[in-house]
C-alpha cells in the first residue's frame, strides 16, 4: 500500500519565487503619469518612481559644463525628489555618493516641516557615524548647491525637494550613485530612520542619460523571496501539519493507522524545504555588510537547531518498554510546541523586516488562523469524546 505523504511543495514554491521576484533594472517614464511634481511648470524631461518607500525622481539631463575660476569641468542637474514623510513633521532625504549605492559617505539634502508649517532644507554629509546612532547635524558638501526649495503637498502628503546640482567629476552620471530616506525629526532634529528593508534598500544607481537604474540590494529580490516564500511553506505550513498529526491521529481521539508515515513525510518535507529557506537567509545576512537584522537572524539559527533536533528523533527514538521513553516524549512535545511559537514570531518578524504587499501579512494570518482553529476545533473534540467515555464507563461500573 502506498503510504500517505504531504504534498510537495517545493517546486511550487521556486515557481511562486520566480513570479514575485523584482526585476533588477527600470528605466525613467514620462513625466506626465502622475507624479507629485509634475504639474510645477517645470522643464522635466526624466522622472521615475523610485523602488521602495513611494518616492520619486524627476532631473532634466543638462549635460557638462565648464565650472570657472578652476576651470574643471562638472555636470549641472536639477533634481525634484518627491517622497512622503513619516508624520505629519517627518523628514526625506536625497543624496549622492561618489563611491557606492549606499547610506555612508552620502552627500545628502535634508528637509521637512516644523509645527509651525515653516520649511527646513539644509545639506549633509552622512558619515559611517551616523549608522551606530550618532547626533545628525547639518554641514558643507563639495558638491555645489544652488536654488534650493523644498515644498509640501496637501493632497499627495508628499515633500519635495528641488535644487540645482553641480557634480564635480568623480561623480559619474553614467553611474550616479543615488541615496533616498525619511525618517521622523525630534526638537528639529532629523531622527534615525526605521531598520525594515524597504529602508535599507533605498539606493540606486543611475544613468541620468538614459533613465536606466538597478539596485545593489534589488538583485538579491529573487532570493529574498524564496527565502520568505520557502519558509512559509516549509517551518510555517508543513511542520505544523506534521506536529497536528501526530497529536489528534494517532490514537486519540482518531485513530488513523497512516498518521506515523504523514507525520515524518511532513515533517521530513517542512524540514528540508524550511532549511533551503534558511540557508538562503544566511546567505543574504553574510551579503548585507552595512546592516543585519539579529533579532531575526537568531531565531532563524534556534529554528533550525530545533527542527534538527526533531528530525533526529526518527533515529534516535528509545524504543517501546524503554524506561526512558516517557521523558523523551516530554522532551519531543515541549521541544516540538517551543518550536511553533518561534516559527510563528520569526516569520512574522521577517514579513515586518521586509514590509511586503499586506496580502503577505494577511495570507499567513490566514494560515495561523486557520491551523489555530484546526487545532482548537480537535481539541474541543478531545475533550467531549473523554467526557463521554468517562461517563459511559461510570454508568457501565454502576450496572
Amino acid at each position: 500500500m502506498q503510504l500517505p505523504h504531504c504534498p510537495n511543495y517545493f517546486i511550487l514554491s521556486l515557481l511562486i519565487s520566480i513570479n514575485l521576484c523584482t526585476k533588477t533594472e527600470s528605466t525613467s517614464t514620462s513625466c506626465n503619469e502622475g507624479y507629485s511634481f509634475s504639474k510645477m511648470g517645470r522643464n522635466i524631461t526624466h522622472c521615475k518612481k523610485l523602488r521602495t518607500l513611494k518616492a520619486e525622481f524627476g532631473w532634466p539631463y543638462q549635460g557638462k559644463v565648464q565650472d570657472f575660476p578652476n576651470n574643471r569641468s562638472s555636470t549641472l542637474v536639477d533634481i525634484f525628489f518627491s517622497a512622503p514623510p513619516v508624520g505629519a513633521t517627518g523628514w526625506v532625504a536625497w543624496g549622492v555618493n561618489p563611491l557606492r549605492p549606499f547610506m555612508a559617505g552620502t552627500r545628502a539634502l535634508i528637509g521637512f516641516k516644523h509645527p509651525n508649517g515653516s520649511m527646513h532644507l539644509e545639506t549633509y554629509n552622512i558619515a559611517t557615524d551616523t549608522k551606530r546612532g550618532c547626533q545628525l547635524s547639518s554641514s558643507d558638501i563639495e558638491v555645489k548647491v544652488n536654488d534650493t526649495s523644498i515644498t509640501y503637498s496637501a493632497d499627495s502628503g508628499f515633500l519635495t525637494i528641488i535644487a540645482t546640482l553641480s557634480l564635480p567629476q568623480e561623480y559619474n552620471v553614467s553611474k550616479l550613485n543615488l541615496v533616498s530616506q525619511v525618517g521622523s525629526v525630534k526638537d528639529s532634529t532629523p531622527q534615525m530612520h526605521d531598520d525594515t528593508l524597504k529602508n535599507f534598500d533605498s539606493a540606486e544607481t543611475i544613468d541620468l542619460s538614459s533613465g536606466k537604474s538597478t539596485s545593489v540590494r534589488h538583485r538579491l529580490h529573487y532570493h529574498i523571496t524564496a527565502h520568505g516564500v520557502l519558509s512559509i511553506v516549509g517551518w510555517g505550513t508543513l511542520v505544523p501539519i506534521g506536529a497536528i498529526t501526530a497529536r489528534y491521529f494517532k490514537e486519540f481521539p482518531v485513530k488513523f493507522c497512516g498518521w506515523y508515515p504523514l507525520h515524518v513525510s511532513c515533517q521530513i518535507s517542512g524540514y528540508l524545504i524550511g532549511s533551503t529557506g534558511w540557508v538562503i537567509g544566511i546567505y543574504l545576512g553574510s551579503s548585507s555588510r552595512y546592516y543585519d537584522f539579529t533579532t531575526h537572524r537568531d531565531f532563524g539559527i534556534i529554528i533550525f537547531t530545533f527542527s534538527t533536533l526533531q528530525v533526529l528523533a526518527l533515529f534516535v527514538r528509545p524504543k517501546r518498554g524503554d524506561d526512558h521513553l516517557r521523558y523523551w516524549n516530554i522532551y519531543h512535545h515541549l521541544l516540538g510546541y517551543t518550536l511553533m511559537v518561534l516559527i510563528t514570531i520569526n516569520i512574522f518578524k521577517g514579513i515586518n523586516i521586509l514590509r511586503p504587499e499586506k496580502i503577505w501579512k494577511w495570507t499567513y494570518m490566514g494560515l495561523v488562523t486557520a491551523l489555530a482553529f484546526l487545532v482548537i476545533s480537535f481539541e474541543v473534540f478531545t475533550w467531549m469524546k473523554f467526557k463521554i467515555l468517562e461517563q459511559s464507563e461510570f454508568w457501565h461500573d454502576l450496572e
